[in-house]
């Protein structure tokens, strides 16, 4: 969560400037260490493609691990560890290289061995930077996507703010003129239909403050467990079934998830934590929060731990 404020505290046009502007550095001591690597090469097309070769390799592969979202913790390792075994060969090619091009120009004493740490330097740096900004930008753009959106299954109460527009009224059936002919009905035939549908009783247009419940979302996937939706809430079905959502929403009110949005990035640790993802974790929030788990829980027999507390709970405590 706090990690969420940071990230909201740039704006997300903002890091992606930055981003560009990391990407340009980097893509400067590249450039200036495959110059290097080029120059000490043998004149040779071949030769030269050659000592050009592991800059680029690792231009591409920190390109790759900085736009590459991270899904598993043991891939992102293996990646991770890979990307530092091409920067030490990059850097040591390079490195050579650049000392004997510096020494070949006039360069004399510790000059051609401290020069080249200054490339190698700057592109660690820009490749570093790089990879923080993909993964700020990556919150970023999963927090901005779920500003003012109420998460999950909340939509099922509140829903989407009607648009206000009336159903459009039915079209006027015109009979075709004599003959076939497609200029319509009579004049007078018009007028009589379009008093007729001025007649009929419209809809009145709803306030525009009204809401409409939105459909149920399906139940996450990983959840075997049956659920229903009752008046817009999705409540557990089976007493097993109601005693594991009331331990889930105890566990997710003691880990501070009782309130605040619920991002989809949130899924994996919510998997570890609760063995269920982001969208069944806000059903049971929804249940609990509403009222509706309680009920449920009486309704099917299931005993409701002391520290079990929701806002029924916080609306006795006020009285």
């Amino acid at each position: 969560m706090a990690r969420q404020r940071k990230d909201e505290d740039v704006p997300l046009k903002q890091l992606k400037a930055i981003r560009w502007a990391v990407r340009a550095t980097l893509a400067l001591g590249v450039i200036a260490s495959t110059i290097a690597n080029i120059l000490h090469a043998n004149p040779h097309p071949i030769s030269q493609a050659i000592a050009a070769w592991p800059p680029l390799a690792l231009l591409l592969t920190i390109e790759l691990i900085s736009r590459v979202p991270v899904h598993r913790p043991a891939l992102a390792a293996i990646r991770l560890i890979t990307t530092a075994i091409i920067a030490g060969i990059a850097a040591w090619v390079s490195y050579w290289h650049m000392v004997a091009v510096i020494a070949r120009y006039g360069e004399t004493g510790a000059g051609p061995y401290l020069i080249p740490l200054t490339v190698d330097g700057l592109v660690i740096v820009a490749s570093v930077c790089l990879v923080e900004l993909g993964g700020r930008i990556q919150a970023a753009s999963t927090t901005s996507s779920q500003a003012g959106d109420v998460p999950g299954p909340l939509k099922g109460a509140t829903g989407a703010t009607n648009s206000g527009d009336q159903p459009e009224p039915a079209p006027i059936a015109l009979t075709a003129a004599p003959g076939g002919s497609s200029e319509g009905a009579p004049r007078g035939q018009r007028k009589a239909a379009i008093a007729e549908q001025a007649s009929r009783p419209r809809h009145p247009r709803p306030h525009p403050t009204a809401r409409r419940a939105a459909p149920s979302k399906t139940p996450d996937a990983s959840s075997a467990e049956p659920s229903g939706d009752t008046r817009g809430v999705k409540v557990p079905q089976t007493a097993d079934a109601c005693a594991r959502w009331v331990r889930c929403w105890i566990s997710m009110r003691k880990d501070g998830l009782d309130t605040g949005p619920i991002s989809l990035g949130f899924e994996e640790e919510a998997r570890r934590r609760y063995g269920w993802g982001v969208k069944q974790i806000r059903d049971v929030r929804h249940a609990a929060t509403s009222g509706r788990l309680r009920e449920q829980a009486n309704l099917l027999g299931v005993d409701l731990p002391p520290e079990y507390a929701d806002e029924q709970d916080e609306l006795m405590v006020s009285r």
